[in-house]
């Protein structure tokens, strides 16, 4: 799944709308759930379904008079995906840089150092 590309803004907001549906959906159903604020015609939503095509996001079956657009991944693993990928290219790997960056940001709260101190804990007895 590495050599999966990464999503434009654009082809973001149409994968989260099949996300959202876990099942498959029509360029239709896409366009009734678009914001308000996105006036995308057919044939701009029918572009990005076919670049998700092309980079393996979205597969498509012809129902019919529709193709039904579903994801080929599931959101968590987008996410696992581009992590990795952000670890990689802004941190050269390194997972404490990351973690070293939030905390010298200012970034994290109390809650949040809490519960990634309970989260290593938690890999700790993992690899015990």
């Amino acid at each position: 799944m590495e050599k999966l590309q990464k999503m434009s803004e654009a082809e973001k907001q149409i994968m989260d709308i099949i996300w959202s549906c876990a099942r498959p959906v029509t360029t239709a159903e896409i366009l009734t759930r678009l914001p308000e604020d996105k006036a995308w015609k057919q044939n701009t939503v029918i572009t990005f379904l076919a670049r998700l095509m092309e980079k393996g996001m979205v597969k498509a079956t012809r129902a019919g008079r529709a193709n039904h657009y579903e994801a080929c991944l599931t959101e968590q693993e987008y996410l696992n995906l581009e992590t990795k990928r952000f670890i990689r290219d802004v941190h050269r790997g390194s997972v404490f840089g990351l973690i070293n960056t939030l905390c010298d940001s200012g970034d994290l709260t109390k809650e949040d150092i809490e519960a990634l101190m309970k989260r290593l804990q938690e890999q700790r007895g993992r690899h015990e």
